[in-house]
C-alpha cells in the first residue's frame, strides 16, 4: 500500500578473440551478428553491473530474464525523476518506482536511485508553492526525504544532483532551485537532505559529455572539489558516457583517471555508444560498429584501471537495442550490448575481454 505523501511532510520508504576478430572483418550488414556463449556479464565482473529499467519493461518475460540473468543492479530510468513523482498538486506517486524496487528486492539486485535534484525538471507545485503555509526549503527537504526515505535501506545509492554544469563549461545551471535556493547551496543541501534521509546510501554528483568536452569537465572536477570542501556528504562520481561511435580514442580513459583523483566512488552511470549520433564524419556503418566496440572496451579498461574500491558500478542505459531512449531519434541505431532479441554483441564481448574474460 502507498502512503499518501506531499511537498507538506513525508511518509518513509580463446572464444572471445576471435569473435572480435570476425566481428570486425564482416560486412555492414552482418556486424551486428550475435555473440556466441558469452558468459553473464555480471558474473564476469568484480563490480556491480547496472541497467537501466522502466516499470513496464518488467512486462515483457523474455527482457525480465535478461536482466536477471546480465544485470546485478537497476536505475529507474525516468520514474524516480520528479517528472513522474510529484503530481500538479504536490502529492507523491510510487507506483512505478515502487514496482521496479519489488522487482530488485525479489531477484536479489541491487537498487541505485536516479535522480533527485535536475536542472530541467520542476514541477508546478513547486513553482506556486505558497510559503506562508511552508518555506521552499522545507518543502525541498520534506521531497528529498519523502523519495529517498521511502527506499531507505534498499536503495544502494542517489544521483543526488544531476547535470549541474553548464554544457560550454562556464560555470553551473540556472535552475528553479538555483534561484531559490542559491546556485552552490541548493547542491549542497541536497546532499545534507539525503544523507539525513538515508545515511547509509552512497551520493553521486552525476553529469554528461564529459568524455566530449574537457572544459565542461574542468568545472565539473573543481564542482567537486568545492562540494567536498564545504562538507557536503559526497561519496562518489558518475559519468554518463553516453558518447558517439566517433567519439575521440583516449578521452574516456582520461576521463575515469581524472576522476578518481578525489579517491570516490566512481560510476560510469548511463553507458552506451550511438552509431547513428557518429555517422555524418563516419559514413561506413561497418566501421561505426567497429568503433563502438572498440569504445565498449575502452570504457570497460579504463573502469578496470581505477583501484577496486573505487568501482561503484558499470551502468548500461538498457539492455537491448529495441529499449533505447536513442530510438526516438533514429529508429536504426544500435548503441546497447545486445540485440533486439537479446543476444550479446561484439560490442558486448568486447567490453568483456578488457574486464578479463
Amino acid at each position: 500500500m502507498i502512503l499518501p505523501s506531499s511537498l507538506y511532510g513525508f511518509s518513509r520508504r580463446g572464444f572471445l578473440g576471435s569473435a572480435l576478430a570476425l566481428g570486425a572483418c564482416q560486412p555492414a550488414a552482418q556486424s551486428q551478428t550475435p555473440v556466441a556463449a558469452l558468459p553473464p556479464l555480471k558474473s564476469i565482473a568484480p563490480f556491480p553491473v547496472g541497467t537501466a529499467v522502466q516499470a513496464g519493461h518488467l512486462n515483457d518475460p523474455a527482457l525480465a530474464r535478461l536482466i536477471v540473468a546480465q544485470a546485478s543492479q537497476l536505475t529507474p530510468e525516468w520514474e524516480m525523476k520528479m517528472e513522474y513523482i510529484v503530481r500538479d498538486d504536490g502529492t507523491f506517486r510510487f507506483e512505478a518506482p515502487d514496482a521496479i524496487a519489488a522487482f530488485a528486492r525479489t531477484h536479489g539486485l541491487g537498487l541505485f536511485g536516479h535522480t533527485l535534484v535536475w536542472y530541467a525538471q520542476t514541477s508546478p507545485a513547486f513553482e506556486r508553492l505558497d510559503e506562508g503555509r511552508v518555506s521552499f526549503a522545507q518543502a525541498y527537504r520534506n521531497y528529498i526525504h519523502a523519495v529517498v526515505g521511502r527506499y531507505r535501506g534498499q536503495a544502494v545509492g542517489w544521483d543526488v544532483v544531476n547535470e549541474a554544469v553548464a554544457e560550454d563549461g562556464e560555470g553551473w545551471r540556472d535552475s528553479l532551485w538555483s534561484q531559490r535556493l542559491g546556485a552552490f547551496d541548493h547542491m549542497v543541501l541536497a546532499f545534507q537532505n539525503a544523507r539525513e534521509a538515508d545515511p547509509n546510501a552512497r551520493l553521486f554528483l552525476n553529469d554528461y559529455n564529459l568524455e566530449l568536452l574537457p572544459k565542461k569537465r574542468s568545472t565539473f572536477l573543481r564542482l567537486v572539489e568545492r562540494l567536498l570542501a564545504a562538507g557536503a556528504p559526497l561519496d562518489g562520481v558518475g559519468t554518463q558516457t553516453h558518447v558517439a561511435a566517433d567519439q575521440t580514442p583516449g578521452e574516456m580513459a582520461r576521463t575515469v583517471a581524472e576522476l578518481a583523483q578525489f579517491g570516490l566512488l566512481v560510476h560510469v552511470s548511463e553507458f552506451d555508444v550511438s552509431i547513428s549520433r557518429a555517422q555524418g564524419l563516419i559514413p561506413n556503418r561497418a566501421d561505426l560498429e567497429r568503433r563502438q566496440a572498440a569504445l565498449y572496451g575502452e570504457a570497460a579498461e579504463a573502469f578496470m584501471a581505477l583501484p577496486p574500491q573505487q568501482r561503484f558500478a558499470f551502468s548500461f542505459w538498457g539492455l537491448r537495442d529495441s529499449e533505447s531512449w536513442l530510438k526516438r531519434e533514429d529508429a536504426s541505431d544500435t548503441p546497447l550490448p545486445f540485440t533486439a532479441s537479446g543476444e550479446p554483441k561484439v560490442a558486448a564481448a568486447a567490453w568483456a575481454k578488457q574486464i578479463g574474460l
